[in-house]
């Protein structure tokens, strides 16, 4: 049982998320389509981090929480489109943060949520 706790969380998790995102992607369209799609991404990925934690909450850190949901509200509002800053935008460019880094940032924003 404790074996399922550490790999069939995550590999539920990543079933789960991927029947959504096809039963989305196949039953609507539309611009309502985008959005669910990166919403229903972005709740996969942060959950997927958090169940990659193996341990319990060993302190009650308020920062790392509030720094985790900021951090994924900001992305995903700036995935969505919500906002644009140019420099923000070069910066990304220059670094070469693209969506693949993007999605490594929404786990890791998962995993400090329950460490």
């Amino acid at each position: 049982m404790r074996d399922f706790k550490y790999i069939g969380y995550p590999l539920l998790i990543i079933l789960i998320s991927a029947l959504f995102y096809q039963l989305v992607s196949t039953y609507i369209s539309g611009t309502v389509q985008n959005t669910l799609l990166i919403l229903i991404r972005v709740c996969a990925l942060f959950s997927f981090g958090m169940a990659l934690n193996k341990t319990t909450r060993r302190h009650m850190s308020v920062w790392k929480i509030v720094l985790s949901v900021v951090i994924t509200i900001f992305l995903l509002l700036y995935e969505l489109g919500a906002f644009y800053l140019p420099i923000l935008s070069t910066a990304l460019a220059f670094f070469g943060v693209g969506g693949f880094f993007i999605c490594m940032l929404y786990i890791l924003c998962g995993y400090m949520f329950m460490d």
